[in-house]
């Protein structure tokens, strides 16, 4: 990519933040992004510390978004938005008032309501909002939808998707549950858990087989009690188009589980299995059950291979960070381009994840299917 860095700030995402080390360091890693302001906390000191930590000037620190906006608006790009998710509505739309691209942690936003107002003001494939789907820039799940586009493995009919943590549970029986930031300790419309965890289940299983459910049936439960009522495990059966069922199963209650993500994809002519902590490697059965070990550089792959999946030799694992990174090139090829590409998901994808995470609430209070669309 021929192109000088875009130029990036950050709302939240400080130094004392989950994810803001990530996100810093994805933005940089391939030379796509420039980070040079940003309001990275409320806290003033944080916010300072913030900035010399990732290496910006202190004078480029912020107090808020609107003073952000109104100091750099004229010198940037795009704004990163990694804050709390009961915040997202509002400070999207500002930054889109502001005439730039919106670079948002997911969920989106936290409600259908919110979604509505939000495609109101963009289109679905608009190339200024873009959801951060860091899962799906893996190399082997890249290399996972190449093969499954090309049929290697049939019609696929049944994934199975899984993102068990402990969290919760092994907070409150080491007695830290103030460890967890109060934010997810509250359920919305939509569970907390849902927009935070089921987002990257949907986006993967629509990154990978580009098909959109219609129907769902869940059970959603409250087990750690580390907040009264509040949803931390559920089971949802979902049907997609074109005769896809997938089971997803996601929580905080599963001791001995840090993120279990692992994803499971069977077609009529083989299968392929994918789980985060051993990100370099698919195993894959063909059509008559045989098993093999595909890695960053088998034969037969394709994706995975590239250049940019190989910042080091095979046999050094690329990770969580360098998946984040991946996504950020690509999301920087799109804004340059003016139009997606086969890697950033849309908009639309995004508020789907919304909307079908809402639908598994109301099949679970109900006990009953609820159908989409």
């Amino acid at each position: 990519m021929n192109h000088p860095p875009l130029k990036a700030a950050m709302i939240g995402g400080g130094i004392n933040s989950a994810v803001g080390r990530s996100h810093e360091i994805a933005l940089r890693l391939d030379g796509a992004f420039d980070l040079v302001s940003g309001c990275f906390s409320r806290n003033s000191e944080i916010n300072v510390r913030s900035a010399e930590a990732y290496q910006v000037s202190p004078t480029r620190a912020y107090a808020s978004l609107e003073r952000l906006l109104e100091g750099e608006g004229a010198r940037l790009d795009a704004v990163v938005i990694a804050t709390p998710i009961n915040a997202h509505a509002s400070q999207i739309a500002a930054v889109l008032n502001a005439g730039l691209t919106v670079i948002c942690d997911k969920p989106l936003v936290t409600s259908l309501a919110e979604c509505d107002a939000l495609l109101a003001r963009v289109s679905s494939e608009s190339t200024r909002l873009f959801s951060v789907f860091n899962y799906t820039g893996y190399q082997s799940v890249r290399e996972i939808k190449r093969r499954v586009e090309a049929g290697e493995i049939g019609k696929v009919f049944k994934i199975m998707a899984e993102m068990p943590q402990d969290s919760y549970l092994r907070l409150k029986n080491t007695n830290k549950i103030d460890a967890i930031q109060p934010w997810r300790l509250i359920d919305g419309d939509v569970p907390c858990l849902s927009l935070d965890l089921f987002a990257h289940i949907h986006s993967l299983v629509n990154f990978i087989t580009g098909e959109n459910p219609i129907s769902v049936s869940a059970r959603s439960r409250a087990i750690s009690q580390v907040s009264a009522g509040l949803v931390d495990e559920v089971d949802a059966l979902i049907e997609y188009q074109n005769g896809l069922l997938v089971n997803a199963w996601y929580g905080k209650v599963a001791l001995g589980s840090r993120n279990g993500l692992k994803i499971r994809v069977y077609g009529t002519l083989g299968s392929f299995e994918w789980y985060q902590e051993r990100p370099e490697q698919i195993i894959y059965a063909n059509a008559i059950g045989d098993r093999m070990l595909l890695d960053r550089i088998s034969s037969t792959s394709s994706v995975t291979p590239e250049s940019r999946y190989n910042r080091f030799k095979a046999g050094h694992p690329a990770g969580f960070i360098e998946a984040f990174a991946n996504y950020y090139y690509d999301i920087a090829r799109a804004i340059h381009d003016g139009f997606l590409n086969e890697y950033t998901l849309s908009a639309e994808v995004a508020v789907q994840g919304i909307a079908l995470s809402e639908a598994i609430e109301r099949a679970s209070s109900s006990r009953q299917e609820v159908r989409l669309g």
